[in-house]
């Protein structure tokens, strides 16, 4: 075996709905930090993503050299009627309720459900991961959250998975045939980004 792949999972920079607690699927909007000195730890000529805007800008701020592949299959899962409105204004609706409970089974009104969305994230890393290399994400908090509970190397509950900002996740396997037949990933390991922001 010596063909190894790397996957490095980056979520997005914050936008204002974030910093208010609300749900963000896929409204687009940009990200609240414009301008600023990232030290990434990783240098990629090429990056995918989400095709909303809060991941395409913070690719452009983290590697602004690099390529940027879209892929609206990478968004974050549709909110439906819960769409850009927080826990506060929803803890009273027991949809809610069994939703937040068990997300796996249950679907927000007007939204995607659970299966329909890991469906749609496997299916492009599929078609993204075709050899062996490295490769880098900058998506939402979802999807990573679905990668890590497909793929990460201990099997967790999804609702136990958490995930930061200014994080880098990175997914070991020692050979791509691993990556084909869908094993899970030998290690995971997590990086901080630093950031110097603009004054």
């Amino acid at each position: 075996m010596g063909n190894p792949v790397i996957v490095h999972l980056i979520r997005h920079e914050k936008t204002d709905a974030n910093k208010k607690g609300k749900y963000i699927g896929w409204t687009d909007e940009p990200i609240r930090v414009k301008e600023s000195t990232f030290h990434v730890p990783i240098n990629p000529a090429l990056v995918y993503g989400s095709d909303l805007r809060r991941c395409i800008e913070t690719a452009q701020l983290y590697f602004p050299k690099a390529d940027y592949l879209s892929d609206r299959n990478l968004r974050e899962l549709n909110f439906g009627d819960f769409e850009m409105k927080t826990y506060k204004e929803l803890e009273s609706s027991t949809i809610y309720r069994r939703w937040i409970d068990d997300p796996q089974f249950n679907t927000p009104p007007n939204g995607e459900s659970y299966t329909d969305f890991v469906e749609r994230v496997h299916q492009s890393m599929r078609k993204i991961l075709t050899k062996s290399g490295e490769y880098t994400f900058v998506v939402h908090g979802g999807v990573i959250r679905v990668l890590l509970f497909l793929f990460g190397p201990m099997e967790i509950p999804f609702q136990q998975i958490t995930v930061s900002h200014r994080t880098i996740y990175s997914m070991h396997w020692t050979d791509f045939s691993e990556v084909r037949e869908g094993k899970r990933c030998k290690s995971l390991s997590e990086e901080p980004i630093m950031a110097k922001e603009s004054l």
